[in-house]
């Protein structure tokens, strides 16, 4: 029995593997650098201009005066606004018959409560 409880420090060694050491981040770029590096990649993706000379008139045959495109425009937003202001006026319109429902829920929950006092005697 002696011997099951021995004293001496076990005889098998395990081994642990140790952990890897924490990867380290790259050290912050200054908003110089980064407005730099910015500047590059734009300058990188910025289109060639193309020969035009072939294709002028086709263009300028092709082209919408601006004074349409502006009142297209201004008609869409104008569209998009009324949207909107429909929107805003139809939740307004819920919010208030949702207070109405919510005051009459309330009422008829109350007189409930009061009627089951009454039954169990407890008003």
């Amino acid at each position: 029995m002696a011997d099951e409880f021995s004293d001496s420090p076990n005889t098998e060694t395990e081994v642990i593997p140790l952990a890897e050491p924490k990867r380290q981040r790259a050290p912050r770029r200054s908003k110089e650098a980064i407005a730099a590096a910015l500047a590059a990649k734009k300058s990188k993706t910025a289109r060639k201009p193309r020969d035009t000379s072939a294709g002028d008139t086709l263009k300028a045959a092709n082209k919408v005066p601006a004074d349409r495109t502006s009142a297209k425009s201004a008609q869409q937003k104008a569209a998009k606004v009324t949207l909107a202001m429909d929107e805003f006026a139809d939740l307004i319109a819920l919010e208030a018959e949702n207070q109405k429902l919510r005051r009459s829920l309330a009422e008829k929950l109350r007189a409930e409560n009061a009627d089951l006092r009454k039954k169990l005697g407890l008003a």
